[in-house]
């Protein structure tokens, strides 16, 4: 039964109301005593059975003590329970009850308390997000803890479990930041929730519309393992969590721009199955293939989620790179993926998709896809999404007396503008006139140069992509010709990379 806080409070304020009122009724006071002291129940009405807890002391503790000032003053900084029995007891003197017995008869004649009794665990789980609602950090997680405590009948082995348990969630709270944000049933998700949930997929990586409270139900139903080791698992998958977010080479870098639950389990089965460096960097560079072209052919999770699983799958029966990429192929052609792939990424209004749908946007970390292919750096600094914008190289709205309006058409600008092939990477935050100038001018700014506005205005790009550099070198001019060029080189560095 859940409801521990709110029986406790109840209690608690029983036992103030009868030692700060003298003179009550008979029958109230007898209702009040009756209330803290289970003189008429075989099993206590409150039960404190968390291992390695000192819930129950300090409940007796406030129930002793609240209205002695000098050990409250003591024991008041680590005792919750004597916080709010001296809480009640300010708040009852302040407001000065008229008929104390006819509020206590009220309380105890309106005041009810519902026993959800549930036949076992699963049950209590799966109601457990509905009835848990008064948004305190308690979860289908913490019940399932319980009940695999319950599974230990060794104290030392309980007091281990709830030792690593709780070490268990102190990582995962320091660490909150390092885990992306998820919500359910419209509540947002912590660090050990979404551990725990990595875990299950992990565990049993089939395609489910499940609720984590039904996926911790299923997986209770059918442990199988002796809940110290049980732990162990989740133990070594946070560690392994923590290899995938020390990774650092280009392959990992592509890899963080893509948010999906999947690939972090994926990458941690491979490091839990001892895969060799060599064939983790071989995986890598696969799954930027399957996620990347999955992403751009505008793929969703739940077209690929069953494919995710049978590579998760695959991976915990020790199976080669090779074999997981034909898992891939197969995926790619009972979707078409590569042929729409290509052509979404030929769009000739690309850029103004993208602008509107930014979230999940693919544009920026193609570009930089094809920034870190242009470099021999295997381990290439980290790009980060808001330390440049993407440059459209001939203007969004050029001005009417400029060159760009001599070298394109009205037809061509609506043709190209919002291309691939006319988009790059600039450094730091948008300049609205340097946008503008002519060709000529642009060059020197993308090779870093420092070139004036105006008479008192200069401008210089914060970071000078090697892709932007590149066209400096290699275009004179940018005209319809050297789009169609850069169009088949930048086809050509995307598709050597991502093709299988």
């Amino acid at each position: 039964m859940d409801g521990q806080q709110r029986l406790s409070t109840f209690i608690l304020l029983a036992k103030v109301l009868a030692d700060l009122y003298n003179g009550l009724d008979p029958e109230y006071l007898e209702y009040l005593q009756a209330s803290w002291k289970d003189r008429y129940t075989e099993r206590k009405r409150l039960s404190f059975n968390t291992i390695g807890s000192n819930a129950e002391y300090d409940f007796q503790d406030a129930l002793e003590h609240f209205n002695d000032s000098q050990a409250s003053k003591n024991k008041i900084i680590e005792n919750n329970y004597l916080k709010n029995a001296i809480c009640l007891k300010n708040y009852l003197k302040e407001k000065e009850i008229k008929d104390i017995n006819d509020f206590i008869k009220w309380l105890y004649f309106k005041v009810v308390f519902i026993k959800t009794t549930c036949p076992n665990i699963s049950m209590a789980l799966r109601i457990f997000s509905v009835l848990n609602a008064r948004g305190l950090p308690l979860h289908a997680i913490d019940i399932f803890k319980a009940e695999l405590l319950k599974k230990l009948a060794n104290k030392k082995d309980q007091e281990e479990f709830v030792f690593r348990w709780n070490a268990l969630r102190q990582k995962c709270s320091e660490n909150e930041s390092k885990f992306p944000k998820r919500k359910e049933n419209k509540r947002e998700k912590n660090a050990a929730e979404i551990l725990f949930s990595w875990y299950l997929a992990y565990l049993n990586p089939v395609t489910s519309g499940k609720s984590m409270e039904e996926r911790l139900a299923d997986q209770f139903e059918r442990l199988n393992k002796p809940p110290l080791e049980y732990l162990k698992g989740v133990e070594d998958f946070y560690n392994a969590y923590g290899e995938v977010l020390e990774m650092q080479d280009r392959h990992a870098h592509l890899l963080s721009y893509k948010d999906d639950d999947y690939l972090h389990v994926i990458l941690c089965a491979s490091l839990l199955h001892h895969y060799s460096d060599q064939d983790i960097e071989a995986l890598k560079e696969l799954l930027i293939k399957f996620y990347y072209q999955d992403w751009v052919a505008g793929q969703t999770k739940s077209t690929r989620s069953q494919t995710c699983c049978n590579i998760i799958k695959a991976l915990k029966e020790k199976q080669s790179v090779e074999n997981i990429a034909s898992i891939v192929k197969k995926y790619f052609k009972d979707e078409n993926t590569t042929q729409r792939f290509k052509e979404n990424l030929q769009d000739d209004h690309l850029y103004e998709k993208h602008k509107r749908a930014s979230k999940n946007s693919w544009l920026r970390p193609i570009l930089i896809l094809v920034e870190y292919s242009m470099s021999d750096d295997p381990r290439p600094k980290r790009i980060e999404k808001n330390d440049f914008h993407v440059e459209h190289i001939l203007p969004q709205k050029p001005d009417l007396s400029s060159q760009w309006v001599k070298d394109f058409s009205e037809e061509e600008r609506k043709l190209y503008t919002h291309s691939l092939a006319n988009l790059t990477l600039l450094g730091g935050k948008k300049n609205a006139q340097a946008s503008n100038l002519d060709f000529k001018d642009k060059k020197k700014i993308y090779m870093g140069e420092e070139i004036r506005l105006n008479k008192k205005k200069t401008f210089r790009a914060m970071t000078c992509y090697k892709m932007t550099i590149d066209i400096a070198h290699h275009y004179t001019e940018w005209t319809p010709k050297s789009l169609e060029k850069r169009e088949k080189d930048l086809m050509s560095i995307i598709e050597s990379a991502l093709e299988l």
